[in-house]
């Protein structure tokens, strides 16, 4: 028993602090760091790179900060790049921010 007693008499239950819990998952915490709202759309778009290559693609979504955006193909994108997608009104520099297989993630700057 004193075993038992020496492993587990010092452990308090309820350690974590409710303030800490609240700031985690109260309302307004998340809309804090929300991302902005996205606009869905399908519409065509030219990404233009420093050396004058152009790709099309297709915007996905976008919104005031950046846009999504689908090639058909895999290629490797630079880090900045001219993007023109007139058809839901952005044209402009961006920055790659992510890109997974044929989709790029770019923020407008």
């Amino acid at each position: 028993m004193s075993m038992l007693t020496r492993l587990f008499a010092n452990r308090k239950t309820g350690t974590v602090a409710p303030s800490r819990i609240e700031n985690v998952t109260s309302a307004r915490r998340s809309e804090d760091f929300a991302r902005p709202l996205r606009a869905h759309v399908y519409r065509e778009a030219t990404v233009t790179l420093e050396s004058g290559y152009t790709r099309k693609g297709i915007v996905l979504d976008y919104s005031d900060t950046g846009l999504r955006i689908r090639f058909p193909t895999n290629e490797a994108m630079p880090r900045l790049l001219t993007v023109n997608a007139r058809t839901v009104g952005i044209a402009g520099r961006a920055q790659v921010i992510w890109q997974k297989d044929s989709e790029v993630g770019l923020k407008l700057i």
